[in-house]
């Protein structure tokens, strides 16, 4: 009996230790990347210049679904999923956003990517940055016989109703304001980006009215008409994918840089290349995916664990956006 009694505490013991090594590796996995959720990061196809961000991304495997490949992995030890979009235009970036929220737990949509000035160079230059305080899609509006725009293409109440116009938590506004000062103050511009103008640091436009649209817009009346009704100050917000974030109740950050300026360079508006080793795209799109990185490595846990609402209306006056470059405080006590 005592024997037995022995072997019984030795198997008992060995299987309190096997259960308890066990339930260690389960705590583990839950625990390991991707169990509480990831960011979502959309690459525009083009420029097709990804180094920036991939160089810290550790990937674990690719998913391919559909159409598209997402790159599953970490970013700063933040579980992340990538989609570099297969091609151009918003709709496609709105479709990778789409399915990987469908089938990740994402927690937030996270858009770098580049724009064409709205505003003359005596204002905006080349290697400017934009956060996205207000989303807007510009493309989507009335014109009336005379050529009059009215906001959507519908008369009386937008058929949109709360989908209209998208608007940036304060928080996550805040967050992206210190990441984009913290690259800003880091940047040199070369001096060839914006010709007659010896910019050397990046201006932030702080309080951001982001238009969206499939247009290349170089006729410049076309520009002023549709300023006038949606106060746009570029042409590459991702007003589809901000949809798509609010449908799943996720937020949505997009930070654009400014690479193109038809106000200040003729035909197309793009810089001239310079003695450079990189085209003003390529300069400009790096800033924006700094600017990310530095949301994901400082602001990346609160991403995944908080919870952000979306304004109901414009969290700012409009004054605010009169003077978009005035921080207004909304950089002060920014982590270093």
């Amino acid at each position: 009996m005592k024997f037995a009694r022995h072997i019984i505490c030795i198997l008992s013991a060995f299987c309190f230790l096997w259960f308890s090594v066990d339930s260690a590796q389960a705590d583990q996995k839950l625990s390991g990347p991707g169990s509480s959720g990831y960011l979502g990061l959309l690459i525009p196809v083009g420029p097709a210049h990804y180094t920036v961000i991939l160089k810290k991304f550790k990937k674990i495997k690719s998913v391919r679904i559909g159409q598209f490949d997402y790159q599953i992995g970490s970013i700063y030890k933040i579980p992340v999923v990538i989609c570099i979009q297969p091609f151009g235009g918003e709709y496609t970036r709105a479709l990778t956003a789409q399915v990987m929220v469908d089938h990740f737990k994402i927690k937030a949509l996270l858009y770098p990517g580049t724009s064409g000035a709205h505003i003359p160079p005596g204002q905006m230059h080349v290697g400017d940055i934009v956060i996205g305080t207000k989303q807007v899609n510009f493309a989507n509006f009335y014109m009336s016989p005379t050529g009059d725009i009215t906001p959507d293409e519908f008369s009386g109440k937008s058929s949109l109703q709360d989908y209209q116009y998208f608007y940036l938590d304060k928080k996550l506004e805040k967050y992206t304001a210190c990441a984009a000062q913290y690259v800003s103050d880091r940047e040199k511009l070369p001096s060839w980006i914006n010709g007659k103008f010896k910019i050397k640091k990046p201006e932030i436009y702080y309080y951001g009215i982001q238009g969206t649209s499939s247009m290349w817009l170089a006729d410049k009346s076309f520009i002023k008409k549709t300023d006038d009704v949606f106060h746009e100050v570029d042409e590459d917000g991702d007003w589809y994918s901000a949809t798509v974030a609010k449908l799943a109740n996720i937020p949505f950050i997009e930070v654009s840089t400014i690479s193109d300026s038809v106000f200040e360079f003729s035909g197309n508006g793009v810089p001239p290349q310079g003695a450079h080793r990189k085209t003003a795209s390529q300069i400009t799109q790096d800033i924006s995916d700094k600017i990310m990185l530095r949301v994901i490595k400082i602001y990346g846990h609160n991403l995944l664990y908080k919870k952000y609402n979306y304004p109901s209306r414009d969290p700012y006056p409009s004054y605010f956006y009169q003077t978009p470059t005035d921080p207004r405080g909304l950089v002060d006590g920014c982590k270093t």
